[in-house]
């Protein structure tokens, strides 16, 4: 039986923060759009994650890097994009997996993302302790433009009082990811 092959896709909320957190300095054309590219080496902790899963899914080619590429619109109105890309001798070719891998990879974002999140709102705490827990999530919210595809104070209250009760801050990467994502359907 054939397993189903897809480009991988980024969840739509991840965008903004690995586009302002991953150095998106290439600019690209994609489907006659510009577009900000983001290299990732293959050598790199990402990249050597993403390959090894390409060995895996038995894919013929082994490329030399990966980037992902940003179409951010002018207009918040329309939807921003992101892909994973290989280059093979120049050109540029939808990398495909099997939709269990586009999903796996997916998830390995979203803990990178929720790890930077209770990082980030510890660590102001910690250096400003008259700030409030709110203020500094709200401004995480308002950095990343979260508000925009459905999160919520509470939710991101709780999440990183659920975090900080484990008092492990790298607790997340041990075990099952969470099937929480808002707005994401594959």
């Amino acid at each position: 039986m054939a397993q189903s092959i897809v480009p991988i896709k980024v969840r739509p909320h991840l965008i903004p923060f690995f586009y302002k957190e991953f150095k998106a300095d290439t600019d690209a054309h994609y489907l006659k759009n510009r577009v900000r590219a983001c290299k990732i080496v293959i050598n790199s902790s990402l990249g050597k994650m993403i390959r090894i899963t390409l060995e895996k899914s038995d894919y013929p080619v082994k490329p030399q890097k990966f980037y992902i590429y940003f179409s951010v619109p002018d207009k918040v109105s329309d939807k921003a994009t992101a892909e994973i890309y290989q280059t093979v001798k120049g050109n540029n070719s939808f990398l495909k997996v099997p939709e269990k891998v586009a999903s796996d990879i997916n998830d390995i974002f979203e803990d990178l993302f929720r790890y930077n999140f209770v990082l980030t709102v510890s660590t102001a705490l910690k250096y400003a302790p008259n700030l409030k827990v709110e203020k500094v999530i709200l401004d995480f919210m308002a950095e990343y433009n979260l508000e925009e595809h459905g999160f919520r104070l509470d939710s991101m209250r709780s999440l990183y009082n659920r975090e900080m009760r484990e008092s492990l801050s790298l607790k997340r990467f041990q075990s099952k990811s969470s099937n929480r994502v808002l707005n994401f359907s594959k």
